[in-house]
């Protein structure tokens, strides 16, 4: 039996820690606890976690880590519920970068389309994960509108 939550501040050492174990940065995270959306199992073991960096009035999807154990479903229901908490945080537009071609599709069913670096606002382009991103690849930006 899996399970989807809102992370809260006694889960910064496992959410750190998961991270860790896929090497990517949990800089911040204790900051940003309540933005972080949980795939556990029944022993409450992270399998997937997705993150959304409050950035004025806007949001950033990032720390999406998958264990091998998450299907299509599980991960369908994980964006899912990280829009629904973008809702309730009262942002506007949801942003996400990524250099997997294949995902496009999936965002794409997700309600995200295609943006160029240069129409990102520049909160978000300045930001510190926008900003090492497009230094270091070509990712291909997405966004999506929150409807309230």
């Amino acid at each position: 039996m899996k399970q989807i939550r809102t992370a809260n501040e006694q889960d910064i050492e496992k959410v750190t820690s998961f991270l860790g174990q896929a090497e990517v940065s949990a800089v911040g995270i204790e900051s940003i606890i309540d933005h972080f959306i949980l795939l556990e199992d029944d022993e409450q073991k992270i399998l997937a976690t997705l993150g959304i960096e409050k950035i004025e009035q806007d949001g950033l999807l990032r720390s999406l880590v998958i264990s091998p154990d998450v299907d299509q479903t599980n991960l369908l229901t994980l964006f899912k519920s990280a829009i629904s908490l973008a809702k309730h945080k009262e942002l506007q537009r949801l942003y996400l970068a990524t250099n997997k071609q294949a995902s496009i599709q999936f965002f794409a069913m997700l309600g995200f389309g295609q943006v160029e670096s240069r129409e990102l606002p520049d909160h978000i382009k300045d930001s510190n994960h926008i900003t090492q991103l497009l230094g270091k690849t070509d990712p291909m930006l997405m966004v999506s509108q929150i409807e309230r």
